[in-house]
């Protein structure tokens, strides 16, 4: 199958090595807690995970695109934002919490 022709549903079945990532220090301890907790999750787990702590699970998503550049990596990073963004289209203002002031969480999308 042609990679243009994957479903965001195909992508979101790979299983991703997080704490190879962490080993690696490509992510952090947190991060990798957050993302046990929020992958492979039903969306109603999700949803609730994003209302509590939605910041912290953008910096994990925005980190990850400026730090990983496995193409099934990044592929499944976005898939998830799309997912989330797609479920709830307000969410897009996690994006624009102050806790994310230091960082462009923009730069990795346009890179």
């Amino acid at each position: 199958m042609d990679r243009a022709e994957l479903t965001t549903e195909q992508v979101l079945k790979r299983d991703i090595p997080w704490e190879t990532y962490m080993t690696t220090k490509l992510i952090s301890g947190t991060g990798l807690q957050l993302l046990r907790r929020y992958d492979n999750r039903a969306e109603s787990v999700r949803a609730q995970l994003l209302d509590d702590d939605g910041p912290a699970y953008v910096q994990v998503f925005v980190s990850i695109l400026r730090d990983i550049f496995k193409e099934e990596t990044v592929e499944y990073v976005l898939a998830l934002i799309d997912e989330m963004l797609t479920a709830n289209p307000k969410r897009a203002r996690l994006f624009h919490d102050k806790s994310l002031a230091n960082e462009d969480a923009y730069e990795p999308f346009l890179s």
